[in-house]
C-alpha cells in the first residue's frame, strides 16, 4: 500500500477540526473525498469525524456526483438527501429524469423513488454474467 499524501496525524486533525463545524452534505463529501484521495481509508475517516457508519463517508462522496441543478435542489430542501444518494448514481439524463418526475410528485415516498433511481441504476450498470 503506498504512504498517504496526508499524514494520519495531520488527517486525523484535519476530520476532528471539521467535525466541531456546522458543514453541510456537499462540504463533508469534499472532505472525505480529499482525505480518502490523499491514501486514507473510509473506516479510518469515520472514526475521525464521528461518523456512525462507515457508509457514510462514501455516501457522502457520492453525493458529489450530482448534477447541479440536483444539488441545488437538495439545498433548497426540494430533493431530500436521502434521495439524493440514489440519485447520485445515475448518469446526468436520469438524474434529471429522476428530479423531474419527484418534484412533479410521481412517487409516493423518498424511498419508492429511491427504488426506482436504484432500478434504473441497475439498467445503466448491468452485472457482468460469465
Amino acid at each position: 500500500m503506498p504512504t498517504p499524501l496526508i499524514s494520519a496525524t495531520l488527517a486525523e486533525a484535519i476530520a476532528k477540526e471539521a467535525a466541531a463545524r456546522d458543514l453541510g452534505p456537499f462540504e463533508e463529501g469534499r472532505l472525505f473525498r480529499l482525505l480518502v484521495d490523499a491514501g486514507h481509508g473510509s473506516d479510518d475517516i469515520a472514526r475521525w469525524y464521528g461518523c456512525l457508519w462507515v457508509s457514510e463517508v462514501r455516501l457522502k462522496v457520492e453525493l458529489l456526483g450530482l448534477a447541479d441543478n440536483a444539488r441545488n435542489a437538495v439545498d433548497e430542501g426540494v430533493l431530500p438527501l436521502s434521495l439524493a444518494y440514489s440519485v447520485s448514481r445515475l448518469s446526468e439524463p436520469n438524474q434529471q429524469l429522476m428530479l423531474n418526475r419527484w418534484t412533479r410528485g410521481e412517487f409516493a415516498s423518498a424511498s419508492r423513488a429511491a427504488k426506482y433511481a436504484d432500478a434504473i441504476y441497475e439498467d445503466e450498470h448491468p452485472l457482468l454474467s460469465f
